[in-house]
């Protein structure tokens, strides 16, 4: 168990070794130095790290090594649970990790203060292109090869964390962070928090959609994302060995932070309007937010402003499931009903991101061939062939038949 103490002392506790980087960087007075390093880490690009200053360089060749526990057969493992799921995973990023975040007060507070994620004029962008940039950094770490020593992942993480202490330096500077209240910004508890988010939250609601992985495949993706906050400067002891002692502390993390907020409210309201915005058509708009409270339960939902659809929606909800299916099981409850709806939704959520990022929204959002192959494979038709016909009896004849796909 994780006491509320201990977590409150994490929260003056950052990264010293990101932290000296960016502070030098910042102050060394070389400003197109500065413009240049930040300005690839944004565009999300390789970095040439021969025109880096040489405290960068070694920077990036030193946090770049995974610690000694690391396993390649649950790395392959954690990739095939991310090939074979990731859509759905992804859905829960959005629908579940996101949200959940935005309930910790403190946490979010960070973003709303940024203005990176908060909508500005009525416009998504904002929240689009850092919402691009975390569900890039999930598919650059979990794609086959992304935690290998200069693997996109290791690369990509790196960067994140390097932003992050640019982050706490400019907040700082600004002079009017609260710190007795809200901690340092981006924190380590805040950090770890975050990395509970894509590590196993996801996991989580995969199960709350019908979708049970073994325990081996729980552990091996939450191996993979162990690894990943070693590299970004999540403090050891705050990176739990097993999955369901992440699981633990990510919860207690949650229950000690959650409050409502303006800064979560609004975060909520930019994820929710872009997910309406993605979804295909116009009779799902309703369904992110009924998604978002199945998945997160009412009390987190009510804090960050989801909101409670009457009784008409549930039949509402029948009546959609009944066009997609074409049929409802009599005895399939509520949560029944929302589990197949999400199963049906993801897919067309994902492309429906990917439509938004690359259709003249200057961000390039990029997907493996690989993993490509895998989410959006041609859907197979299904046929019936006989596997035994009965001989003809008044011209009529019976027949066993197996359903295959072509």
């Amino acid at each position: 168990m994780w006491a509320q103490e201990t977590l409150e002392s994490y929260r003056s506790k950052t990264d010293p070794v990101a932290d000296a980087v960016v502070t030098k960087i910042i102050e060394s007075g070389e400003t197109t130095d500065v413009n240049h390093l930040f300005r690839k880490m944004v565009e999300n690009t390789t970095l040439p790290l021969d025109e880096m200053p040489t405290y960068v360089r070694e920077y990036f060749l030193e946090t770049e090594k995974l610690p000694d526990f690391a396993d390649p057969d649950l790395i392959r493992a954690g990739e095939d649970v991310f090939a074979t799921y990731g859509p759905e995973i992804s859905m829960m990023l959005l629908c579940k990790s996101l949200p959940a975040s935005y309930a910790c007060g403190y946490g979010a507070e960070v973003l709303y203060r940024t203005g990176r994620l908060s909508e500005r004029d009525g416009s998504l962008q904002p929240f689009t292109r850092r919402l691009m940039e975390t569900s890039q950094f999930v598919i650059n770490v979990m794609c086959k090869g992304g935690t290998s020593p200069t693997g996109t992942g290791i690369r990509t993480t790196q960067k994140v964390r390097l932003m992050h202490a640019a982050i706490r330096y400019f907040l700082h500077e600004a002079g009017d962070w609260d710190t007795a209240t809200l901690g340092k910004p981006i924190n380590q508890e805040d950090m770890a928090g975050t990395l509970m988010d894509f590590a196993v939250y996801p996991i989580e609601g995969l199960e709350q959609i019908g979708i049970a992985l073994t325990p081996d495949e729980k552990e091996a993706y939450y191996h993979v994302w162990r690894l990943i906050g070693t590299v970004m400067g999540v403090e050891p002891e705050l990176i739990p060995d097993t999955y369901q002692g992440g699981s633990t502390l990510g919860h207690a993390i949650l229950n000690h932070q959650k409050r409502e907020s303006e800064a979560g409210r609004v975060l909520t309201k930019a994820c929710i309007d872009f997910l309406e915005h993605i979804t295909p058509g116009t009779a799902f708009d309703f369904y992110p937010q009924i998604l978002v409270r199945y998945l997160l339960g009412d009390e987190v939902a009510d804090i960050i402003g989801i909101k409670k659809f009457p009784d008409r929606f549930e039949r509402l909800l029948q009546n959609m499931t009944i066009a997609i299916f074409g049929r409802v099981d009599k005895v399939m409850n509520r949560d029944g009903l929302i589990a197949k709806l999400a199963k049906a939704f993801n897919t067309k959520l994902l492309e429906g991101m990917i439509n938004y990022f690359n259709h003249d929204k200057q961000i390039n959002f990029y997907i493996p061939p690989s993993l490509q192959e895998d989410w959006f494979a041609p859907k197979q038709k299904e046929y019936w062939d006989d596997v035994w016909t009965s001989p003809a009896i008044l011209n009529r004849r019976v027949a066993l038949q197996k359903k295959n796909k072509r």
